[in-house]
């Protein structure tokens, strides 16, 4: 495990707003006086620019809360390069789930093998609903790609609460485990310093999935390249924004809880210090102690316009990730851990719980606004939706959740 790269980004607890965070606060409040609109039920699908997108009636700031007009499907692929395993969640079919068992991981699956070795084999730790499901056929059409990149620690499965949503709103959602900061690499000791190999490790799966659209199997032509995002939390957010810097094929990218330039994944040199050109949102909470709100505040000053920054009130660093609800009725992660006697590094037991326990707002309560925003700007940035209108009036539309809602248009 790199101590060096650690101290990046895990700071002391913090619970009070900054003087700077407080400045965009206030800018936010002025710009949060639009009228909420109910929620739209995507029933149909329409061709925009080649794609296959879900229409919606009535765009507002809590449209894209409700499920959308796909059935997510799930798959495993491969990485020719490491064989790293890459989850993919995808748009299939209304009704094609019917009759199928709803798709689960285990975390267990990521525990290096000197402590699986320690877990009795009577021991279930429980299988967490992804929201998808596995066999289904892709729908007609062709869609965006997003891949997700996963935290420090992380896991590529570590956020279904939100790819699988993505799928069911038109998106091909790939997610591939980082083998040099993820859980098994961290928990064997065998974590990298930086970020560059998961860069490096973004661009091969975009690769892969540039190969399976042209080739005979089930994403052939379904997928749109010339619309790819980077969508990541903590640590996979600033891989995204680096990835954004120097990949021309990822048009656009969305930290959550994670940045570089101006933040803690910002280098001297390489595609970390550069800042992309091109849209961008970041996303934190206001209670995160693992990374520090006002860094995050810092990077949005830095990036290019059009971007947008929105706080959520009173959340932790876990409120991006399904962690806070895995094995929640045994207690969590760490009473597991400790049920199979597995000891747990302090620093991992600070990401293992920050944002899951009182006084931050419990992670399910964030969710809706988390999916509102990250789809309403992926659609808006791919020109799906030519209005602002599914990210204007978030604080009204979610109260007690969204605390700021900061934009900066094009110049």
């Amino acid at each position: 495990m790199d101590d060096g790269w650690t101290t990046h980004f895990f700071g002391p607890r913090r619970r009070s707003r900054t003087a700077l965070t407080c400045a965009l606060l206030s800018v936010a409040l002025v710009a949060a006086a639009n009228v909420d609109v109910p929620p739209a039920v995507a029933s149909a699908v329409t061709t925009l620019h080649g794609d296959t997108v879900p229409t919606v009636d009535h765009l507002g700031p809590r449209t894209f809360t409700r499920p959308g007009p796909f059935a997510a499907g799930e798959t495993t692929l491969v990485l020719p390069s490491d064989h790293a395993d890459v989850e993919v969640f995808y748009p299939a079919p209304a009704g094609s789930a019917r009759g199928h068992t709803p798709a689960t991981y285990n975390v267990s699956a990521w525990l290096p093998p000197a402590i699986k070795a320690l877990v009795p084999k009577n021991f279930n730790a429980g299988a967490y609903p992804t929201g998808a499901y596995r066999g289904l056929p892709v729908a007609p059409g062709r869609f965006p790609l997003v891949v997700f990149v996963h935290g420090y620690s992380g896991f590529r499965d570590q956020s279904t609460f939100l790819t699988s949503w993505l799928a069911r709103w038109g998106f091909v959602v790939v997610a591939p485990d980082l083998p040099d900061n993820d859980l098994t690499a961290v928990l064997s000791g065998h974590s990298a310093a930086g970020i560059g190999s998961d860069i490096d490790e973004v661009a091969s799966t975009v690769r892969l999935m540039g190969d399976k659209n042209d080739g005979a199997g089930m994403f052939h032509g379904h997928l749109d390249l010339g619309r790819v995002a980077a969508v990541g939390h903590s640590l996979g957010g600033a891989v995204s924004e680096g990835v954004a810097a120097a990949d021309p094929r990822v048009t656009t990218f969305i930290g959550m809880a994670g940045a570089t330039v101006g933040s803690f994944g910002q280098t001297a040199s390489g595609p970390t210090s550069v800042v992309p050109d091109k849209p961008g949102m970041l996303v934190v909470g206001t209670s995160d102690g693992i990374v520090q709100p006002a860094t995050i505040a810092t990077a949005f000053t830095h990036m290019v316009r059009p971007k947008r920054l929105v706080t959520l009130h009173d959340f932790g660093h876990l409120v991006f990730a399904d962690i806070c609800q895995i094995g929640k009725e045994q207690g969590g992660l760490l009473a597991i851990a400790a049920a199979i006697h597995v000891s747990v590094p302090p620093m991992l037991k600070a990401l293992a719980t920050d944002g899951c326990v009182p006084p931050d707002t419990p992670v399910t309560e964030g969710w809706p606004a988390i999916r509102q925003v990250v789809v309403a700007q992926l659609r808006h940035v791919f020109g799906f939706d030519r209005s602002l209108a599914g990210l204007t009036g978030l604080i009204p539309a979610f109260p007690g959740v969204v605390a700021a809602n900061v934009y900066a248009g094009p110049h």
